[in-house]
């Protein structure tokens, strides 16, 4: 399913290249919820940005974590991908994602369609380790726990628990042959 963020901003009165603020988000985010009544389990939603400058830290709050998280936690199990992200708006991202993930603990990360400023295609806090592995994804599309030990060169049961954890993220797909998927 894809979401133009701009077509939808225009649909609920917002005009202009930004968007700020708490209500702003949490308007964005209730439309585009109930937009997921029809996604399938395991589908991919794509925010597309175009046309989209700046995004505040309020805004991101209300509207993009809260779409990660349900991706994660809610009934039906999705996936979130970022496309068309404007710079100022991948850096106020970050910024809330790594805010989020100190103080809370537990890190938020969402895929994007496009390379992005810390030259990979995912915002957040990931280890080298897992950057690594979501990247040697994204070129190979496919992957097994074998492969990453190989590719790696690190123990069966580290690749194991950083494969899960990338899962639990919602950043890489797996299916239950043991085979793990980029979006």
């Amino acid at each position: 399913m894809v979401i133009s963020i701009r077509k939808k901003a225009d649909e609920l009165k917002q005009k202009g290249p930004d968007l700020l603020t708490r209500p702003v988000g949490r308007l964005m985010y209730q439309s585009i919820r109930a937009m997921l009544e029809h996604i399938r389990e395991g589908e991919t939603l794509v925010l597309d940005f175009q046309n989209i400058k700046v995004i505040d830290s309020s805004f991101i709050d209300e509207m993009i974590v809260r779409l990660v998280l349900d991706s994660r936690n809610g009934e039906i199990p999705f996936y979130v991908k970022l496309k068309n992200i404007s710079e100022i708006a991948e850096i106020n991202i970050d910024m809330v994602f790594r805010s989020y993930s100190n103080y809370k603990n537990k890190k938020i990360v969402v895929l994007t369609e496009n390379i992005c400023q810390n030259n990979a295609f995912f915002i957040g806090p990931l280890s080298d380790r897992e950057r690594e592995i979501v990247e040697f994804l994204r070129i190979n599309k496919s992957i097994t726990q074998e492969d990453i030990v190989k590719y790696t060169g690190s123990p069966t049961g580290e690749v194991a628990g950083i494969l899960e954890g990338l899962d639990a993220l919602r950043v890489i797909k797996k299916e239950n042959t043991g085979v793990f998927f980029a979006l």
